[in-house]
């Protein structure tokens, strides 16, 4: 691997035959600045970026156990027990008895943790036409299939459909 400089002096992994960086350092970049666009987006509703995404996935996949949830969020059991109780104390999210497990309880958005997703999801639509509004339609599919597919690849969720 060959490192070269580009902007503020940061070093940037690059191909051996190119001098434009890595696809997977550009990922990585985005992926962080994502995160703290997504926290800044979402603070104004007292969330964190995790608190956030589990609302998110609820909001896709209706009530999951914390297993389910804790895989789908990609965060550790623990951190998703974290996560439901700080929801739950705030009413955003509640906890089920399964009709066929004893010790299971799903968790669920309540109508308080819908309003607030809709909210973050409005604020995080305008970050997202922010960042990508400079992209036509077809170019937007387009880095949408290619990134839907490296993720595939990496066996990393988003399964066949």
């Amino acid at each position: 691997m060959t490192v070269s400089r580009v902007w503020d002096d940061d070093l940037v992994p690059t191909s051996e035959h190119s001098d434009e960086p890595r696809l997977s350092y550009i990922v990585a970049r985005l992926e962080r600045a994502m995160r703290r666009a997504i926290n800044e987006r979402v603070q104004p509703y007292d969330l964190t970026t995790l608190q956030y995404t589990t609302m998110s996935v609820l909001g896709r996949r209706g009530s999951l156990s914390n297993a389910q949830l804790a895989r789908r969020s990609y965060m550790s059991p623990q951190a998703m027990s974290e996560v439901i109780e700080a929801l739950e104390q705030r009413g955003l999210i509640e906890r089920s008895r399964h009709p066929h497990h004893r010790r299971v309880y799903p968790v669920g958005l309540t109508a308080k943790g819908r309003k607030v997703l809709a909210a973050c999801e409005t604020a995080i639509d305008e970050l997202e036409a922010e960042i990508f509004g400079g992209i036509d339609d077809a170019g937007k599919q387009c880095l949408r299939d290619g990134l839907v597919s490296a993720v595939r690849h990496m066996h990393a969720g988003l399964p066949e459909r």
